[in-house]
């Protein structure tokens, strides 16, 4: 009677014993797997953090050579001479003007040239205790006294927007290409004398008056900048070439 009973309840007890393997199984393997899960999670975290301090190390690299750079140029330029952050720029598709982190405590006024080891940027605006607005060369309202380096033809670079500048009131006698260098003349007295302004890109004799058409774009990437110099030696007020007398001046 009893082989019998366990002649019959042998399947039953074999498959009851597959069902609970299998569970088993199944429960390791879910086990297995969310362990695998959370481990990845825990790499992926910390592979972000990683990357994270590797992005922060390269822009500390990065700021670090350019500060390096801008204080060896300073050395060049002269002592009267401050260091400022960009914090702020011209909403608009162009950048006109920008705000820097420097004011009136740091010895900061109306009219001062900034500049960069590339060249020069523009002039201060405006100014209060603790920043400063600064006009860019490429602004309309912007004006510098410049030369051609190659042949010391004299203009006044002036704003167009967009990037560029125009040489104003150069002479139609005056040989000048596409590829010559402007620098700051020294004339207006803000401005240090052979500081780089940028290259002549257009050249147009139009009509038969007395001065030429160019254009000019800047040596300095303005949508670019980070870190300024403010020349603090001068403080001569921010003026327009008599001959512009139909432009406003900004506010």
């Amino acid at each position: 009677m009893d082989a019998l009973l366990m002649e019959i309840c042998s399947p039953f007890q074999k498959a009851s014993m597959f069902v609970i393997k299998t569970v088993h199984g199944v429960f390791l393997e879910y086990l297995f797997f969310f362990h695998l899960q959370k481990e990845n999670v825990m790499l992926k975290q910390r592979i972000a953090e990683l990357q994270k301090e590797d992005h922060q190390m390269k822009e500390m690299a990065l700021a670090n050579e350019r500060l390096k750079r801008l204080l060896e140029f300073r050395e060049t330029i002269s002592p009267s001479v401050v260091a400022a952050e960009v914090i702020g720029q011209d909403p608009s598709s162009w950048f006109r003007s920008m705000t820097i982190n420097k004011g009136e405590k740091d010895g900061v006024q109306k009219g001062m040239a900034v500049i960069s080891p590339e060249g020069v940027i523009g002039q201060i605006l405006k100014t209060s205790l603790y920043h400063s607005t600064v006009l860019l060369i490429t602004d309309y309202n912007s004006a510098i006294d410049s030369i051609v380096q190659r042949t010391r033809a004299k203009a006044i670079v002036e704003g167009l927007g967009e990037n560029r500048c125009l040489l104003k009131y150069l002479l139609r006698k005056e040989e000048v290409v596409v590829g010559d260098v402007v620098v700051t003349s020294g004339l207006s007295g803000n401005f240090p004398k052979g500081l780089m302004v940028g290259e002549i890109r257009k050249v147009e004799k139009r009509g038969h008056g007395v001065f030429q058409y160019a254009e000019l774009a800047p040596s300095v990437d303005l949508t670019r900048l980070e870190e300024v110099l403010v020349i603090t030696g001068s403080s001569l007020p921010l003026q327009k070439e008599k001959g512009r007398k139909g432009k406003k001046t900004k506010k």
